[in-house]
């Protein structure tokens, strides 16, 4: 040990990294003498549950449930810090010639190179709604500024489109205004005046019947599966599924709880969004949809 601690910069650094994060304090580092470092584990409580609250004061909600059972972090009080998943991405508080010209001039060419190609608009089949807690008070001046960075677009009528469930590309029929309606949603979560909504899968029961509040079109949509046109207003039972699709079926049935989303889902299954499509077509009668922020 001594011999590699006095051959090894690494083996330097990985030491002086678990002596500090083990006694919780930060680690500095500089690898291959270029990249600085400042590492600490965040200082987590235990999680207790008040027993004079009422249950709905300890519920956490699904989205939350879900991601602390992926990173197996359940009993600790991660509130205050984000979980990122491989289906997220990073967004900018500013636009990145901002954040670049603020930089010291010896920041890491990583970080540089993360802020550069960052792209928080790259899935334009999100779904997007007014956020229930947007502060639209000061309406003036949120449109000026909202005029600054996007000229050509209305607040007010894109705030408008956003009041109903709907993809957010479904918003903007107008091609050549594209690039022009991505930064405006890049703005308004920016904002804090929309959220995105996630779709949520429950199995319904044979015996039970339910009016599903989506349709099987829009849902093949959200999902872009692979049936052509003429194939969309066929109704196709699931008596008539593949024997892949109902295996698949089978296989996602733990899911449909309503605690998972889809792009949950389809990062814990290592599955594509045509073949989640394919379960939605072929068992439509017994998936009930449902939308959630």
């Amino acid at each position: 040990m001594r011999e590699i601690l006095q051959e090894s910069s690494l083996a330097r650094d990985i030491r002086q990294i678990y002596t500090a994060v083990s006694s919780n304090t930060a680690a500095h580092v500089i690898i291959n003498d270029f990249i600085d470092l400042s590492l600490q584990i965040p200082v987590l409580g235990t999680s207790k549950i008040n027993e004079k609250n009422s249950p709905e004061d300890n519920f956490k909600s699904p989205t939350t449930s879900s991601l602390m059972d992926i990173y197996a972090v359940t009993g600790y009080e991660y509130d205050n810090y984000p979980i990122l998943c491989p289906y997220h991405t990073l967004l900018l508080l500013e636009d990145p010639e901002e954040v670049l010209k603020n930089m010291p001039l010896d920041a890491s060419p990583t970080l540089v190179q993360l802020v550069q190609i960052l792209t928080p608009t790259q899935s334009t089949r999100n779904i997007y709604v007014v956020s229930p807690t947007a502060k639209l008070e000061d309406m003036a001046s949120l449109e000026a500024d909202f005029k600054q960075h996007i000229p050509n677009l209305s607040l007010p009528i894109l705030l408008s489109k956003l009041q109903h469930t709907q993809q957010y590309h479904q918003v903007y029929r107008i091609k050549e205004l594209k690039n022009q309606y991505l930064e405006a949603i890049t703005w308004l979560i920016r904002k804090d005046l929309v959220v995105q909504v996630h779709m949520y899968l429950i199995l319904i029961q044979d015996n039970t019947s339910h009016q599903q509040p989506l349709s099987y079109e829009n849902a093949e949509d959200v999902m872009t599966s692979s049936s052509n046109s003429g194939d969309k207003l066929k109704r196709t039972s699931h008596e008539r599924a593949p024997k892949e699709v109902g295996d698949l079926f089978e296989r996602l049935k733990p899911y449909m709880k309503g605690h998972n989303h889809i792009d949950e889902i389809i990062y814990r299954e290592g599955i594509s969004r045509r073949q989640l499509g394919l379960v939605l077509k072929y068992y439509r009668d017994k998936i009930l949809i449902v939308y959630h922020y």
